[in-house]
């Protein structure tokens, strides 16, 4: 009787290798993808907490917030300066590449505009109003994030 070789791997081994491997990576992928959205969400409350903290800025040494008018994309130019004004102490507002779209506006982690409205009549809790579509990309739904 010849003895078989004993260095490899017979296909059932193999198989269940396989199906242990596939069934590990779909337990996995549905937590992957909350750690994401996670991490989108605290990316984008960490550039509006960045825009907040510059309108305060602002507002300090103006006396009001700037009017919502031109979007964010006007906001951001008035906040990063120059302002021809003695009052004006900025750049209030330091952005990376990656928080603005190509036209300049704001955006969130999901790449969709952040609003800024002032004066607002949404909420008398916060004088002006920064809202995020959130992960579902629509407003005015439950993952909508702002500063309210």
């Amino acid at each position: 009787m010849r003895k078989r070789p004993g260095g490899g791997f017979t296909l059932l081994e193999l198989l269940t290798a396989i199906a242990i491997i596939a069934a590990l990576a779909a337990l996995l992928a549905p937590a992957l993808h909350r750690a994401r959205v996670k991490a989108c969400v605290v990316r984008t409350k960490a550039t509006m907490a960045a825009i907040e903290a510059a309108l305060s800025m602002y507002e300090s040494d103006f006396g009001d917030y700037p009017a919502s008018q031109g979007g964010t994309k006007d906001l951001v130019t008035l906040l990063r300066g120059p302002v021809d004004s003695q009052r004006w102490k900025g750049p209030y507002l330091r952005l990376k590449r990656e928080d603005l779209d190509g036209d300049g506006e704001v955006i969130d982690a999901w790449g969709n505009k952040i609003v800024y409205r002032y004066p607002q009549e949404e909420s008398q809790d916060v004088p002006f109003v920064l809202r995020s579509a959130g992960p579902d990309r629509r407003t005015e739904t439950k993952d909508d994030i702002g500063n309210w």
